[in-house]
């Protein structure tokens, strides 16, 4: 099947596939098998092309940004998961895995005429992908009815409305893939697109070419007009791609405008903001747009280096279109709105690569109008503890803690849901069920005994499988006493089998009955529930319940005192810089990675892909790869990893969140 019979969806995923994989977060074994490549392109790239931000509308709906493919590729080699797959040990995997990945690619190679290699052999600059406000089609002359011609039917008026709605909030797209002086990439660039002509051909596309200030933009077009436009164009070494009626155009327009100006005709025209490419851009390009500029002022100045990735995105805008696109956007945006989506003025963030400690940094940061309300009434962080309880084991793959004003909280959901489902909703669907049920007053028995942290606690367990990390969920009270009578009322409703009682070590802990039988690639979970100190405690583990028991005890290594938890929270109280965080975690990478690991190198799993491969091609090919490669210890891997953690803190104007990881100990 032709390339544009699917309209923009193949287009754009071949592009997407072409942008997406050069991250080092989304195709690292790519990468891992580029290793001559790295090495030869070691040097920081040199631009031709400015930042894409630049080129790009002021009501750009999505956009990410790569500023330099070869330094991504070169770090990626110098990162802890590079080193990692490219160890002697693990090198026959990834070439199978990468031989494998080819192969399921295989048919979209074949009708691009590209293979992976040389796809990902493309970028060497700055590549960045971006979703638009699209341009409606252009408008055809209207038909002239003859008197005797019969007046449209309310079938055929629903269907041009449609029609209409569809045009005047459609998407579009924009690739932007800089190539540089490099020949071979150029042609292979050029040769992609050769491919894009002949199948547009094919189905019958109109090709069109238009002259902008001395360069050539190519289109692509259904003959009526309808249908996905496709076009691009490439200068010094750069080649932009636009899915949708003047994507490119327009781009190509925005960076003339950043040229010096010919005469001064054209100097007096840009003074006074009245050139067509200024009027195209609404006001200006993605750097003046105020949204975009508090998310990256925040998210870019974070650090004193220049950030290798960089996104924003505007959700509202996006939801708007998708709504009304439909024929009850009249009914739903308002509901929309009154939760208060619309205070979401833009999201967005960076990713830094390179330190010598910390390996990784990523900042997010989320604008909110004040004042939070609506929906925003629900959000209500407050300044957390950082510090583990005593009972939190020093082995957990991964701990958390927050805080949040949950009584208010509360009160403001209730007031949403009441709002839409009619007065006492909110009552009807959750105090009064429960009251029912277990005689315990969800609001006063349990959130106005809360105070408002919570601590989270996984921890990997063998043996291998989808729920290998078991987990706990802790929510600290006021008063211990009542949280006893609270879980004594509720086992006096309860069948005995559904809160057994257990004392292990002194500890009273209630087991729940154990659930249905699940397959061998799922942990068998074993839930519980107890009070320890001043904290409730619920679990699916009894491995997980018994070691934060003896934790408690001193019978076991507790996280508090854990040298690795200290020098993660000494990196994350620099990136602090003051702020007081409602939200922080800690996270040992070895124990994350080993889950997927094990499952990768477990008999029992590529049985399980093997039989699903019986009637999915793709999977079968990844079962045969398991069966057939051995794995190497994962001890012999663990000196590739460290520890990893993140914060949030709240601000007048919005949320701002980090992640980092730490580079392993020499």
């Amino acid at each position: 099947m032709g390339l544009f019979s699917h309209g923009y969806a193949r287009t754009a995923f071949v592009l997407f596939i072409l942008t997406a994989s050069l991250t080092s977060l989304t195709l690292p074994v790519s990468l891992a098998m580029a290793q001559d490549s790295r090495s030869a392109h070691a040097e920081e790239f040199v631009s031709n092309c400015p930042p894409a931000s630049q080129l790009l509308p002021g009501d750009t709906l999505a956009y990410m940004r790569i500023r330099d493919v070869t330094s991504l590729k070169t770090g990626f080699a110098d990162s802890t998961l590079g080193k990692m797959l490219d160890d002697p040990a693990m090198r026959p995997f990834v070439s199978d895995t990468y031989q494998t990945t080819s192969q399921v690619l295989e048919e979209l190679a074949s009708e691009i005429g590209l293979s992976l290699d040389e796809m990902l052999a493309i970028p060497r600059g700055q590549v960045a992908m971006a979703l638009l406000p699209g341009m409606p089609p252009e408008e055809e002359p209207e038909k002239k009815r003859g008197g005797d011609e019969a007046e449209e039917t309310d079938e055929e008026v629903a269907q041009r409305m449609q029609r209409q709605r569809r045009n005047q909030n459609n998407f579009a797209g924009v690739f932007i893939i800089e190539t540089g002086s490099d020949n071979d990439s150029q042609t292979t660039m050029r040769e992609l697109l050769a491919k894009i002509s002949e199948l547009a051909t094919k189905n019958q596309f109109v090709k069109s070419e238009q002259t902008i200030d001395d360069h050539s933009v190519t289109s692509w077009k259904r003959p009526r007009g309808d249908g996905p436009v496709v076009e691009w164009f490439d200068r010094d070494g750069v080649f932009v791609v636009g899915i949708g009626r003047r994507a490119a155009a327009d781009v190509l327009e925005r960076w003339n405008e950043t040229d010096a100006p010919k005469n001064r005709k054209e100097a007096a025209e840009r003074s006074q903001g009245t050139s067509d490419s200024a009027e195209l851009a609404g006001g200006g390009n993605l750097s003046s747009n105020p949204n975009f500029g508090a998310v990256m002022t925040r998210s870019v100045s974070a650090e004193a280096e220049t950030p290798q990735i960089t996104f924003f995105v505007n959700p509202y805008a996006i939801a708007q279109k998708i709504i009304r696109q439909g024929g009850s956007s009249f009914f739903i945006l308002p509901i929309v709105e009154e939760l208060g989506a619309q205070k979401i003025r833009g999201f967005g963030g960076s990713v830094f690569r390179g330190g010598d400690i910390v390996e990784t940094i990523v900042h997010v940061h989320v604008v909110i109008d004040p004042p939070r309300d609506g929906f925003f009434g629900v959000v209500r962080p407050e300044p957390t503890e950082p510090s583990p309880p005593n009972w939190v084991p020093a082995d957990a793959t991964n701990y958390l803690t927050s805080n949040w004003d949950i009584a208010t909280a509360t009160d403001n959901l209730s007031k949403i849901v009441n709002r839409f489902a009619g007065e006492g909703a909110f009552e009807r669907f959750s105090e009064d069920q429960i009251k029912a049920r277990l005689d315990v007053s969800l609001k006063d028995d349990l959130i106005a005994n809360l105070t408002g942290r919570y601590v989270g606690v996984r921890r990997y367990q063998s043996p291998a499988a989808w729920n290998a990390i078991a987990r706990c969920d802790a929510l600290q009270v006021k008063d211990v006493e009542k949280a006893s009578e609270m879980l004594d009322k509720i086992r006096t409703k309860l069948p005995a089998e559904d809160m057994r009682p257990e004392t292990i070590g002194s500890t009273q802990v209630y087991f729940a009955r154990p659930s249905r039988d699940l397959p061998e690639t799922l942990r068998q979970p074993e839930r519980s529930v107890m009070l320890l100190d001043d904290y409730l405690i619920l679990s699916d583990s009894r491995e997980i319940a018994e070691q934060i028991i003896k934790a408690h005890a001193g019978g076991a290594a507790r996280l508090i005192d854990d040298q690795d938890y200290a020098l993660m929270v000494s990196e994350l109280g620099a990136k602090l810089a003051g702020e007081k965080p409602f939200f922080l975690t800690f996270n040992r990478d070895a124990d994350n990675y080993r889950v997927l690991y094990d499952m990768a190198a477990s008999p029992t799993f590529a049985d399980s892909l093997m039989r699903r491969g019986e009637r999915r091609p793709t999977a079968k090919k990844f079962a045969e790869l398991l069966q057939r490669q051995k794995m190497p210890s994962f001890d012999e891997l663990r000196q590739y990893f460290n520890v990893s953690g993140s914060f949030a803190y709240d601000e007048p104007d919005g949320l701002h969140f980090g992640t980092l990881n730490l580079r392993p100990l020499e």
